[in-house]
């Protein structure tokens, strides 16, 4: 599949995911199906990509981290060089036996047992951390689900896409493999806050609110030109005593966007456009380091960049649908209301959803939004209202992750 990557979107992943499954169908003829027989007590593995800054890596991190708060010793192993063997079974598997715990969706989680001879992991108890925006999850991932002993979501939203899929597929012997596990967000330290602005040049004569997106993971579903209507609708005008930034990730294949975003804010001094790639421990401040964040989106499986602003006491705005209700309340944000429409991505990620009445997402009202930007970007007492109670909201998340929690799941047999 060398070479896909100049193609767009909506061409490379039905021809990737299509591969993948032609391959892994294949292979699967010859692979036992997840069931409590055969296996052996062993260390703990967790393979992630360690290595790279998206929201999927970084909750790869945050769940290795966990267990380790835990008590729990493992062992990381990263998944991207699996891509290199997914042919020839040529990638080596830490340790034998234990508990192979794989924080990536469905394709890769493929792509991870395929370039493993599946002696290597046969006799391992193997645990995916699974996520998805919309309604119903890919019907191709079942294929992937009854090679997996459970399946760790990070939301009701996520765990209900995956029952609508079984479901249809007639397959609700796979609905008790699911297990509710928000991502483990951390807590910064109080002093991040003060110590960000100057390093990024917020100014503290500003409120400053932030829209973030990665182009990777789809601009129709993040929405960021919600925000941006929402903020000049907000402030007709230039508004003198608060600035947005959006903050946007891996413009190098979407140049309409950039071109878009440029225009926008060539127009008005207080828009400004952000691009410049950050370490995780760089991004996990810049987000602290605001007043506001705003987030219009049409669908979110779980919400990580909400939950990591909640920690950091940042008031947050968003579409009150999907994965974020979990863990926002009208008590700790505001909340957006919207009405459902048909998933529409033609040139992204989800261009590949079918069509089926159920396949909806959000379409956020903008006139809400505009109320509650002028809100809180003209009382700093709301917002740090807003912003304790977030942080309480994001300490309970990590509830299913403490140890005893952790040291009563099935899982704990095998180590």
């Amino acid at each position: 599949m060398l070479g896909l990557r100049h193609l767009p979107l909506k061409y490379r992943l039905p021809l990737i995911h299509g591969t993948l499954n032609l391959l892994g169908r294949a292979k699967a003829r010859g692979w036992n199906k997840a069931t409590g027989e055969g296996l052996a007590k062993g260390p703990l593995v967790v393979s992630a990509f360690f290595n790279e800054s998206t929201g999927v890596a970084q909750g790869g991190r945050l769940s290795a981290n966990a267990f380790r708060a835990a008590g729990y010793d493992l062992i990381e192993h990263d998944i991207r060089p699996c891509f290199k063997h997914y042919i020839g079974e040529g990638a080596e598997l830490p340790g034998k036996g234990g508990v192979w715990y794989i924080h990536a969706n469905a394709p890769e989680v493929l792509v991870a047992l395929m370039a493993h001879d599946p002696a290597q992991w046969v006799d391992r108890y193997r645990i995916a951390y699974w996520a998805w925006e919309t309604p119903k999850a890919p019907r191709d991932w079942i294929l992937v689900a009854d090679y997996l002993h459970e399946i760790w979501v990070p939301s009701r939203f996520v765990h209900d896409a995956l029952v609508a899929t079984f479901n249809d597929a007639l397959r609700a012997d796979l609905i008790p493999r699911l297990r509710l596990m928000p991502h483990p967000v951390p807590l910064p330290p109080p002093a991040r806050h003060a110590l960000s602005r100057a390093k990024f040049g917020l100014s503290d004569e500003l409120c400053e609110a932030l829209c973030l997106f990665d182009t990777k993971s789809s601009a129709a579903r993040k929405n960021p030109w919600g925000v941006l209507v929402a903020w000049q609708e907000a402030f007709p005008e230039e508004n003198p005593v608060a600035r947005l930034t959006v903050k946007v990730s891996d413009l190098s294949d979407d140049r309409a966007t950039e071109r878009r975003l440029l225009a926008i804010a060539a127009k008005r001094s207080d828009i400004r456009i952000m691009d410049q790639r950050l370490s995780e421990a760089d991004m996990e401040a810049y987000i602290g380091a605001f007043d506001i964040l705003v987030s219009l989106h049409r669908a979110e499986g779980f919400g990580l960049t909400l939950a990591e602003a909640m920690a950091a006491g940042v008031a947050v705005i968003a579409t009150d649908w999907s994965g974020n209700i979990d863990f926002m309340t009208p008590k700790n944000s505001r909340l957006i209301k919207s009405s459902l429409i048909p998933v529409s991505d033609p040139e992204g990620g989800y261009s590949m959803v079918k069509r089926d009445p159920m396949q909806v997402w959000a379409d956020p009202h903008i006139f809400e939004a505009v109320t509650d930007i002028r809100q809180l970007t003209d009382q700093p007492a709301l917002r740090k209202a807003l912003g304790a109670a977030g942080v309480q909201a994001i300490r309970d998340l990590h509830a299913p992750w403490r140890h005893d929690e952790l040291a009563a799941l099935p899982f704990n047999s095998w180590l």
